[in-house]
């Protein structure tokens, strides 16, 4: 009854209203070490707080179950809020505040970038995204990051004073590892990351810091995590922001992104953390989808949603503590909602699909294959078993998605699908394809 109400809810653009005495985001459970996360028996349950997500804009806060929103192409970065050398407009910024406050207490992550023209070591750097010279190192930080860092050190106390209490995490800038980003040296951001360390920690002790965000899948983004580590980067960080995006070069009509890529990704990020000290610090993505849909020719909804299910699988078997999807009301880049028609689409529904079969149940077997066919075990209060399953060898094309038949444990008597739809096994046989399905003994 919970997956379908929740489904028929969101084909009708509703959310649930949730007061704060008795909230989802109240249910948490403690978080674990990713040591821990190795050995599938001591495994938590799926906590509320895995689920996170960025938004554009503020009016239309995702109507799905999440737990925080990542404050990133928002209109609150460094340049927008700092336009000039001690004047600051907290406008947008209390908007998402207040926004966060009204949609049940949700968490927000805030990125700590990028710089203000006036501040700018390059002022006049058109090659940067937002705004000119904002990709570039504050002028009064050397290359070596000597310097006094005073423009980013009055910046990181303002926003932290100014939001005390209401943002607990805190990511030093986005993606450094691309020039239209960032076009400073590891020193200078390691330097950044001190100053933005002791600065927000002796405002608010319990907020924790976060590293610069990076993909891990190429050799560019892993030289820029080893520079970074090599240079006491990790030590000024209490979690790891990787940005786990699979949409692999090369970046044309038909090169399908692949959501197991995702751990090879991972497993790349883990063994550069070994090496500088730094395996036992937990892992967010703080910034993942398919990728920019149209430019890939990704535009299959169904196969939309069985990328975002199988991603999700992935990301909890691989022991990542939160995922952020990128992005809700983004029209380019994993696009869950439509603020002009102001309606989901089938991906936001396998999105609220796949947070009911995991939330608050406990993986108990880490997603594996056999061939082509993938696995992921789940378990519940009163002996609740469950697995997804999926077929990668499948494919979906305007509406009609190809399945086989697969024979099952007899264990499971029943099996939902992304649409939110429950049927009964059949000779314990059911039809597997390229979106997951869920596999389980009995109704929680």
């Amino acid at each position: 009854m919970k997956t379908l109400l929740s489904t028929v809810l969101i084909l009708l653009g509703i959310s649930l209203v949730v007061s704060s005495g008795n909230s989802l985001y109240a249910q948490i459970a403690p978080e674990v070490q990713p040591s821990a996360l190795t050995q599938t028996s001591t495994r938590p349950p799926v906590p509320t707080r895995f689920f996170g997500m960025s938004t554009h804009i503020v009016q239309d806060w995702p109507a799905l179950a999440i737990y925080d929103v990542r404050l990133w192409d928002t209109g609150t970065n460094w340049a927008d809020v700092n336009p000039a050398d001690g004047v600051y407009d907290w406008t947008t910024l209390d908007k998402w505040l207040a926004a966060a406050q009204q949609h049940g207490g949700s968490h927000l992550i805030y990125t700590l970038g990028m710089t203000p023209q006036w501040a700018s070591s390059n002022p006049n750097d058109v090659t940067c995204k937002f705004s000119p010279g904002a990709c570039d190192p504050p002028d009064d930080l050397n290359a070596d990051g000597s310097g006094t860092d005073a423009h980013w050190k009055k910046f990181v106390t303002a926003v932290a004073k100014h939001s005390a209490g209401q943002i607990k995490l805190w990511e030093i800038w986005n993606e450094p590892v691309n020039l239209f980003y960032w076009t400073g040296t590891f020193a200078q951001m390691v330097r950044m990351a001190q100053d933005a360390r002791t600065i927000i920690l002796s405002i608010d002790p319990t907020s924790r810091m976060m590293t610069p965000p990076n993909g891990a899948n190429r050799a560019f983004a892993e030289k820029w995590w080893e520079g970074y580590a090599a240079l006491g980067g990790l030590q000024y960080a209490d979690v790891i922001a990787m940005h786990g995006y699979v949409n692999l070069p090369p970046h044309v009509c038909g090169n399908y992104p692949k959501a197991s890529d995702f751990v090879t990704a991972v497993t790349n990020l883990r063994a550069i953390l070994a090496q500088y000290g730094a395996a036992t610090k937990p892992i967010y993505d703080t910034e993942s989808s398919w990728g920019h849909a149209e430019e890939l020719c990704f535009t299959d909804p169904d196969l939309q949603a069985a990328f975002l299910a199988q991603f999700y699988m992935f990301h909890r078997s691989e022991g990542v503590r939160r995922l952020y999807w990128y992005a809700y009301d983004d029209g380019r880049t994993g696009q869950l909602y439509d603020p002009n028609t102001r309606k989901m689409n089938t991906a936001a529904v396998a999105y609220q699909q796949v947070y009911s079969w995991m939330m608050g149940n406990v993986m108990t077997q880490s997603c594996a294959s056999a061939g082509n066919i993938w696995t992921c075990g789940f378990s519940g209060n009163n002996g609740y078993l469950s697995e997804v399953i999926w077929d990668t060898d499948e494919t979906c094309s305007q509406g009609v998605c190809q399945t086989t038949n697969y024979p099952v444990s007899s264990t499971f008597t029943q099996y939902r699908m992304l649409d939110g739809t429950t049927s009964l096994i059949k000779n314990h046989e059911v039809p597997i394809g390229a979106k997951p399905i869920l596999l389980e003994n009995h109704s929680e």
